[in-house]
C-alpha cells in the first residue's frame, strides 16, 4: 500500500468516527434547540438569533477574536447562564473558527504553510492511533484522540492561516487579556468569606490561568512599548488581575507568573522600575484588601514543596512507575486512569511528559520534548536577532512559552493544554511573518529603478 493510499485510509478511518461524533452532537443540538424554541418568547428568541448572527459576522471579520474565545470558552462554559445553550460553547466557537479558517483558505487564497518542525506531530499522532489497539478503555481512548484531532488541532493549525499579519497576533493577545480581565472582575464581584475565588465555571485553577495569561500579555507586550504615563493607566488593571490570581490560590499559576514577570524585566530593563512601583503599591494596599484566607493558606504551602505538590506527587510517581514498566508503547491512550487509585478524578499524572510516556511510550514523549525544544530555540533566536528582538510580540511569545511549559509540567492533559500547543507554534508563525516581510522588501528593492534599470533618454541628433 502506497503512502498516499495509507493516508487516505487513515483519513477515512478517523472520518468515520468523526461522523459518529458529529451525529451525536447534531441530535443533542436538535433536542436542546427544540426545547429552547418551545420555552422562549418570540422576542427573546429573535434577540438570541440576532446576537448569534452578529457574533458570527464579527468572528468572520475578526477571526483572531474567535480564536481567543475558543481558548476562553472552556473557562466560562460551566456558568449556569450557559446551560440553556443548544450546544457546547467550546464546540460552537470551534466550529466558527474552522469555518473562518476554511473561508480564508478557499476564498481568500491563504495557504496553510506548516513549519518543518511540525513533522514531530507525525510520531505523536501515530502512537496515539497505535495505542488504541491495546488501550484498556477503547471508548475513552477514541474520545481523547478525537478531541485532539478535532479540537486541540485547531490551536495547532489555525495560527498559520489567521495570523498573516503581526497586527492580528497583537489583537489576539489583546482579546485574551480582555477576556482574562473580565473573568477576574467577575470573580472579585463574587468574593465572599474565606473561600478561594473561582472562574464562572467554578474552578480556581481556571481563574488563575486566565489571570496569569492576561498579566503576562500586558507585561510583555504593552508595558515595554508604552511610556510611563500610559503604563500607569494599566496599573489598576494589573492590580485587579493580580488580586484575582492571588485570590484563586493557584500555587503554580502564581509562581509561574512571578517567574515570567522577572524574565520580562530582564528582557526590558525599564520594567524594573515598574516592578518596584507596583510592588510598593501592592504592599501599601494589603491592609485594605480582603484576600480569602483559604487562598493565603494554599499559597503559603509553596514554602514546603512536598506539601504544595499534594496528590500530584503520588500521581507523578505512578506515572514514572508506569513509564518505566512500559517504556516502548505505554499502557494505551487513556490507560493511565485504570492504574490510578481514583480513575474518575485523577485520570492523568499532571505532567505531560509522564502522561505521553506512560500511555504511548518513549516515542511520544520524545516528540513532545522535541517540539518544545524547537519552539524555545526559535523564540530565543528571535530574541537575539537584531532585526526583530525589539519587537514586544517576540518577548511576549517567549514569556508565554515559559508559562505554558511550566504549566504542562504540573497540570493538565494533552487536551486541557490546548493553549500550550497553540503557543508552541507562535515562534514559527513569527518566523514566517519575518520571512514574508523580508521577501516583500527584497521584491520592492528589486523592482525599484537603479542606475542599470533606469531608462536612459535617447540622444537627439
Amino acid at each position: 500500500m502506497s503512502p498516499a493510499q495509507l493516508s487516505a485510509f487513515g483519513c477515512l478511518f478517523l472520518g468515520g468516527f468523526g461522523v459518529a461524533f458529529v451525529t451525536g452532537l447534531a441530535s443533542q443540538v436538535e433536542a436542546q434547540g427544540v426545547h429552547l424554541i418551545l420555552t422562549s418568547s418570540p422576542i427573546r428568541l429573535f434577540c438570541m438569533l440576532a446576537g448569534i448572527a452578529c457574533g458570527a459576522m464579527l468572528f468572520f471579520r475578526l477571526p483572531e477574536m474567535g480564536l481567543a474565545l475558543f481558548f476562553l470558552a472552556g473557562l466560562v462554559k460551566g456558568d449556569p447562564h450557559f446551560e440553556s445553550l443548544p450546544m457546547d460553547l467550546t464546540l460552537a466557537v470551534a466550529g466558527m473558527v474552522v469555518v473562518a479558517v476554511c473561508t480564508r483558505m478557499v476564498i481568500g487564497g491563504m495557504p496553510l504553510r506548516l513549519p518543518i518542525e511540525y513533522v514531530w506531530y507525525v510520531p505523536l499522532l501515530g502512537m496515539m492511533i497505535l495505542s488504541l489497539s491495546y488501550t484498556p478503555d477503547l471508548f475513552s481512548g477514541f474520545d481523547k484522540l478525537l478531541r485532539f484531532v478535532c479540537l486541540t488541532s485547531i490551536g495547532i493549525l489555525a495560527p498559520f492561516v489567521l495570523f498573516d499579519d503581526a497586527n492580528k497576533l497583537r489583537r489576539f493577545f489583546v482579546f485574551m487579556a480582555i477576556g482574562g480581565f473580565v473573568i477576574a472582575m467577575q470573580s472579585l464581584a463574587t468574593m465572599q468569606g474565606e473561600s478561594r475565588l473561582v472562574s464562572p465555571s467554578g474552578l480556581n485553577t481556571e481563574l488563575g490561568a486566565a489571570s496569569a495569561v492576561a498579566i503576562v500579555i500586558l507585561w510583555g507586550m504593552l508595558f515595554p512599548e508604552w511610556p510611563l504615563v500610559r503604563r500607569l493607566l494599566l496599573y489598576p488593571v494589573i492590580g485587579i488581575l493580580a488580586l484575582a490570581l492571588v485570590g484563586s490560590g493557584g500555587r503554580f499559576a502564581n509562581l509561574s507568573t512571578g517567574i515570567c514577570i522577572l524574565l520580562g524585566a530582564l528582557l526590558c530593563r525599564k520594567l524594573f522600575g515598574d516592578l518596584l512601583i507596583a510592588g510598593a503599591i501592592g504592599v501599601a494596599s494589603l491592609p485594605f484588601l480582603r484576600i480569602p484566607e483559604d487562598s493565603l493558606q494554599y499559597l503559603s504551602s509553596l514554602a514546603n514543596p512536598s506539601s504544595a505538590m499534594g496528590t500530584r506527587q503520588g500521581l507523578m510517581l505512578l506515572g514514572i512507575k508506569t513509564f518505566s514498566e512500559h517504556p516502548l508503547f505505554g499502557v494505551g491512550l487513556q490507560g493511565f486512569r485504570w492504574l490510578s487509585p481514583n480513575p474518575l478524578t485523577y485520570n492523568y499524572p499532571h505532567n505531560l511528559i509522564l502522561e505521553l510516556g506512560s500511555e504511548m511510550g518513549v516515542l511520544a514523549a520524545i516528540a513532545f520534548v522535541a517540539l518544545a525544544y524547537l519552539s524555545f530555540r526559535e523564540s530565543i533566536r528571535q530574541l537575539r536577532s537584531p532585526q526583530i528582538r525589539g519587537n514586544a510580540v517576540v518577548s511576549t511569545v517567549f514569556l508565554l512559552l515559559v508559562y505554558v511549559f511550566l504549566d504542562a509540567m504540573i497540570s493538565g492533559d494533552i487536551n486541557d493544554l490546548r493553549f500550550m500547543w497553540f503557543v508552541f507554534g507562535l515562534p514559527f508563525v513569527l518566523r514566517q511573518l519575518q520571512l514574508g516581510s523580508h521577501a516583500a522588501r527584497v521584491s520592492a528593492i528589486s523592482c525599484a529603478p537603479t542606475e542599470f534599470t533606469k531608462p536612459h533618454p535617447i540622444p537627439q541628433r
